[in-house]
């Protein structure tokens, strides 16, 4: 049947057009911005905005402001920052249609990868996909898998190397956690010491790391510096962009092409890049399937790798720093698992001291401190504040939990916020479910995987060791200053010195035996 549009019809629609955009006009000049510095013509507050260290001047800027939602413009490109996790779930959770897209990331483009990754895909087809086969495979319901093989790990390789040669533990944290990521995403063997593939990793996703991180590159805030000829002085990110990619590409297909022999040769155990291309050998899309499962697993890889080491690390330097805390977890879990065997998943539950500790190492050092930053696919009103379509929008996670009204003395490790008479406390923000792993669509999809493996590492070592300061030359305590990595989306410890031993009484041989020999896993 034809449909024919009269004058009328065509007058009605322009009418409604104009309305539209007389509107629109309207929000635009009634409607205020959230608070913001000012700024200069032109370049807003570009010259204004940090590179290293964002999360603390958003927090001093929220004090300076006297708001929680904050507003800042370079080169025209606006910018929303959330400092409060309410706000954050209001828009972000409950307007996720419209707040789960990502933001363009000129060093990524400079980069020359920004369909690789599914963390920074904007949300289109490809980003559903890559995250559909995650989430066959990752699915909570399977997490015993998971266990299981960080269990093994943690056995057979952080605790071994721990005891025969302490002083590498930054080295040990990494090659193990980097190692168990390897196994669950490709299962490949892997080596207990010096394994090539985690040494490039941890290259590759430092530098991805730093490539998306709000501050660092000044292309990022001026994206027009990515057209500037390479030999130009100040261009130095272009050489740094062509090192990366050449790393980022090998740790995309390196271990993917080593996980296909093995499965072509019929000599790879399960793991999500053998289980997921099973899953779709007879789809009619199987080629693109394919390509989504490399992305995919890359992906699995270097955020199980990073966000869990940062975790992992950050809670040994608060053992060092805070001993009476080390020693009420160490003796919960002597209590529970008893002095001759070594924790299991079994015991997580009768351990609420330790999850508290853990909660307040997440709180403490926020892992992803800005987490990675969200863009708006329409214009909005939020709390009486327009809010432009196309913002960028930080939701400051370091803020959040640091926030003094909700938790007092927020630099102070203090596991006591959330237990109170042996019974963990539910009537405060936590961490392991609020802000550490993003919001909305946008969160983190194997969360439960990285805390199972963060429990369990934790309280194997608590089991084992005791974390204590080196000593100088006159034989008194190194004091250390918790310091973390400035220009990198990961909140990372700096390198500390501290003093790891077996605990007084502890037969380790007899609790490592049969995992001391282990060299490929």
């Amino acid at each position: 049947m034809m449909v024919t549009i009269g004058l009328k019809d065509i007058i009605f629609l322009c009418f409604c057009a104009i309305i539209h955009l007389t509107y629109r006009r309207y929000k635009r000049r009634v409607l205020p911005l959230p608070p913001s510095l000012p700024g200069w013509p032109i370049v807003g507050n570009a010259f204004q905005l940090p590179l290293t260290y964002v999360h603390i001047f958003y927090q001093d800027l929220e004090r300076k402001l006297g708001s929680k939602i904050m507003y800042v413009e370079s080169l025209g490109q606006p910018t929303i920052v959330i400092n409060d996790a309410r706000i954050a779930s209001d828009l972000l959770e409950k307007r996720s249609a419209f707040y789960s897209s990502r933001p363009r990331l000129p060093m990524f483009e400079v980069i020359g990868l920004t369909r690789i990754f599914f963390v920074i895909l904007p949300h289109d087809d490809d980003w559903r996909n890559q995250r559909r086969v995650f989430h066959q495979y990752f699915s909570k319901k399977d997490l015993p898998r998971e266990e299981e093989k960080a269990l093994a790990f943690i056995r057979k390789a952080l605790l071994p190397n721990l005891y025969q040669t302490p002083e590498n533990f930054r080295d040990h944290a990494r090659e193990c956690i980097g190692g168990l990521a390897l196994s669950i995403t490709y299962g490949i063997p892997v080596n207990r010491n010096n394994d090539p593939l985690i040494k490039l990793a941890a290259e590759a996703f430092l530098a991805a790391g730093m490539a998306i991180a709000p501050g660092v590159y000044w292309v990022n805030k001026f994206p027009f510096l990515k057209h500037v000829p390479g030999w130009l002085p100040g261009t130095q990110f272009k050489q740094f962009a062509r090192h990366a990619r050449v790393q980022l590409n090998r740790i995309v297909e390196e271990p993917y092409q080593m996980a296909q022999k093995d499965i072509k040769d019929s000599t790879a155990p399960e793991s999500f890049v053998s289980a997921s291309l099973e899953n779709y050998k007879n789809s009619p899309d199987f080629e693109l399937f394919q390509s989504h499962i490399k992305n995919a697993a890359s992906q699995v890889f270097g955020a199980a790798s990073e966000t869990t080491l940062t975790a992992l690390m950050s809670f040994i330097l608060a053992m060092l720093i805070y001993p009476e805390i080390q020693r009420k977890a160490q003796e919960e879990v002597d209590l529970v698992v008893g002095t001759d065997r070594l924790p299991d998943f079994s015991h997580r539950s009768q351990l609420p001291y330790l999850t508290a500790v853990l909660k307040e190492v997440l709180r403490w050092n926020p892992v992803l401190p800005t987490g990675v930053a969200h863009v708006t696919t329409v214009e909005d009103v939020y709390a009486g504040y327009y809010i432009p379509k196309g913002a960028t929008i930080i939701a400051n996670a370091y803020a959040m939990l640091h926030d003094e009204e909700v938790f007092p003395n927020p630099k102070e490790f203090d596991p006591d916020r959330f237990i109170k008479d042996g019974v963990l406390v539910e009537d405060i923000l936590d961490p392991m479910v609020t802000a550490t792993f993003g919001f909305g669509r946008r969160v983190c999809p194997g969360a439960h995987v990285a805390l199972a493996t963060l429990y369990i590492a934790a309280a194997s070592i608590l089991s084992m060791f005791d974390i204590s300061p080196v000593l100088d030359e006159n034989n008194n305590p190194i004091k250390v200053k918790p310091e973390f990595i400035a220009a990198s989306l990961a909140s990372e410890p700096l390198p500390f010195p501290c003093k790891i031993t077996p605990r007084h009484g502890k037969d380790i041989d007899g609790l490592l035996a049969g995992n001391m020999g282990v060299e490929i896993l």
